[in-house]
């Protein structure tokens, strides 16, 4: 099975993918240095990350592309991998990390110009999806509930357990004889709020919360079981998750209770991001752009085209750039607002 951070989906994109997992010749190409392609920012890109006055964004067959010019020219840059790249994190505007295919981490000093391979181990077919780091530690998280943390800033990457703390209840009803399953739903996306509490949107309507840094994590109770791809900390204890067929929920509590919003869209949900003036900003499947001027109670939906999109981030200069199947795309935030 093929999985793509923050969008599993199911045949859109097979085709392209059928080169990563065509056999043990191929297997070995996937592990030399991605090739340098003119039309490189034409390609599938998976995510976005600034870094200062860098834009990063990664994608299809180890592409990682920088511009320092607000996104009117992209630049690829060499990477040790040909691996799917899924995800990318930057914690300033040096130090930053990719993940992806085959439990790939890459990091870079240097805001992106140049990367070094951190951690690989293709034989378990667990990729990575998304990553974060605070302070010395931090965690990277994928399929299967693969769990990959570092100690020392980032430096260096090992296996992890994804702690969850137990409902006492729960943990009652086990010693009087209930089966307990490891848990191994994908961990989708990771998001932090403004205070430092971390989430995970994970598979099957699976959310999760950290009060301390990422080290344990409670699961919320949650009114639906369709997977989430993404979690937007807001003001407070405010929150967005949304995933599958056009789903977003919105909580004020720290997710203890949920509102379902009507978003008038049935595709994959896949990036948000808030813009200075507070529009919140959904991407999709098929194109969407979804809009909310009141910190998500509601949405009005757009569709320019039917060009999938993958991942959103808005400059410091004022631009909102665009990721997805048919490569970047950018749009100045005044020029978006009109066109809302």
């Amino acid at each position: 099975m093929i999985f793509i951070r923050k969008i599993c989906i199911q045949g859109l994109f097979s085709l392209l993918f059928l080169v990563l997992t065509a056999g043990a010749g191929i297997a070995s190409q996937l592990d030399s240095p991605a090739l340098m392609m003119p039309l490189a920012a034409k390609t599938l890109i998976i995510d976005l990350a600034t870094s200062g006055s860098h834009i990063v964004a990664v994608g299809w067959r180890g592409h990682v592309l920088i511009s320092d010019d607000d996104a009117q020219t992209w630049q690829q840059v060499q990477i040790p991998t040909r691996r799917m790249l899924t995800g990318v994190y930057f914690k300033d505007n040096l130090r930053g990390w990719a993940v992806g295919h085959g439990a790939v981490i890459l990091g870079t000093e240097d805001g992106g110009k140049s990367w070094q391979l951190l951690n690989s181990t293709p034989e378990e077919e667990k990729p990575l999806f998304d990553i974060i780091v605070n302070d010395d530690y931090g965690f990277a998280i994928g399929a299967y509930a693969k769990f990959m943390t570092t100690q020392d800033g980032g430096k260096s990457w090992q296996p992890g357990d994804f702690v969850i703390n137990k409902d006492p209840e729960a943990l009652v009803e086990n010693a009087e004889g209930e089966e307990e399953w490891p848990f191994d739903f994908h961990l989708n996306s990771i998001g932090r709020s403004p205070s430092g509490v971390f989430y995970i949107a994970a598979e099957a309507g699976h959310i999760f919360r950290s009060d301390d840094a990422g080290h344990t994590w409670s699961e919320l109770s949650f009114p639906y079981s369709g997977s989430l791809y993404g979690v937007l900390p807001l003001e407070g204890e405010t929150l967005l998750v949304y995933g599958l067929r056009g789903h977003i929920f919105r909580s004020e509590d720290g997710g203890q209770n949920w509102i379902d919003i009507t978003t008038g869209t049935t595709v994959l949900l896949t990036d948000a991001v808030r813009l200075p003036d507070g529009t919140i900003v959904i991407t999709g499947m098929a194109g969407v752009i979804l809009t909310s001027a009141d910190s998500g109670r509601n949405f009005t939906l757009h569709q320019p085209d039917r060009i999938a999109l993958t991942s959103i981030v808005v400059t410091s200069p004022g631009t909102v750039v665009f990721a997805g199947e048919r490569g970047l795309k950018s749009v100045k935030i005044s020029d978006f607002m009109k066109m809302k």
